[in-house]
């Protein structure tokens, strides 16, 4: 919602549920990288994918939730998938197993900008100051944290293009999902998971040849880890999240990810921090701070319905 200032107000628990996804899913790219070391990026991909949405499913089956989709959005479920899982699955993967350094995948997160300009055609938001301020501080902390790279994208261009191409099916999907939704938040993750994943298991017999013999019990680590936090827990909260928010204030809710990504990095990879990520960090919350303004009062909030689907 904006308010005079051009600041998003929104509910406490829709910041909260964006510090868990940021952790979720930034301590998840330095295990991917190890993961699509070890598999070949569909077999890697349609397992972390169809595990992730028979996870989900199970466990809402459990908890008694009617696992089933409503008739009349199984095929928007199912377009939504398509971006949301197998485009971005697929892309961010593979950009991961061209490009050299680990931090090439922060590209991922150019998807902010996809996004808003998506959300500005459709009709659906407007661009103001302040939002095309935390634009070019997002993309400027993408620059920065690039620099060192420039010449591995030259050597790389298709891994450039496929992370780019992860993030503008990242946006589709999140401009897509922001509907009025008959299926609970929790059963719709799942099921996008599973119909995201079976393309991926389609053409992984056709292209992947013998996709386990270099598998080990760090690369099954990796898919575990993946299925669990980066999937069942991220994806699943991220899908709430479009629930509560408009879509490009979510995505830029998202930009602390690839510092949370780099500090896994760290820890994980043994790579090195120098001054770029320092003035990331100081270019993320200058563009959270231009554009959120946290309010756990919702009620006097103006906010606009999304668009109902179309039929």
């Amino acid at each position: 919602m904006e308010t005079n200032s051009n600041r998003v107000t929104i509910p406490a628990k829709a910041l909260l549920l964006l510090v868990f996804i940021a952790l979720a899913f930034g301590s998840g790219w330095p295990l991917m990288k190890l993961g699509v070391i070890e598999l070949p990026i569909l077999t890697f991909r349609w397992m972390t994918a169809i595990l992730s949405g028979v996870g989900v499913l199970a466990l809402a089956a459990i908890m008694g939730q009617n696992i089933k989709l409503h008739r009349e959005e199984i095929r928007i479920a199912l377009i939504c998938a398509l971006f949301n899982v197998t485009g971005w699955f697929y892309f961010s993967g593979l950009g991961l197993t061209m490009l050299s350094a680990g931090r090439a995948t922060i590209l991922a997160y150019t998807h902010p900008l996809f996004t808003f300009m998506i959300a500005y055609a459709i009709g659906r938001d407007r661009i103001t100051a302040r939002r095309l301020f935390a634009l070019f501080c997002g993309m400027s902390m993408v620059v920065v944290l690039s620099a060192q790279d420039f010449q591995a994208f030259g050597e790389s261009p298709f891994g450039v293009l496929a992370m780019l191409s992860g993030a503008a099916c990242f946006a589709i999907g999140a401009n897509l999902q922001k509907r009025t939704w008959r299926t609970s938040s929790f059963v719709l993750a799942g099921w996008q998971m599973l119909l995201g994943g079976i393309p991926l298991l389609i053409l992984a017999p056709i292209f992947d040849r013998n996709p386990f013999i270099e598998f080990t019990l760090l690369g099954a680590s990796a898919v575990a880890y993946t299925v669990l936090v980066g999937n069942m827990i991220g994806f699943v909260l991220w899908i709430k999240v479009l629930e509560l928010v408009p879509a490009p204030i979510a995505t830029i809710g998202l930009l602390p990810v690839p510092m949370v990504g780099i500090i896994s990095g760290v820890v994980i990879l043994n790579e090195s921090v120098g001054w770029q990520e320092v003035v990331a960090l100081l270019l993320i919350t200058t563009a959270l701070a231009s554009t959120l303004n946290l309010s756990s009062n919702v009620k006097n909030q103006n906010i606009s319905p999304p668009l109902p689907p179309k039929n």
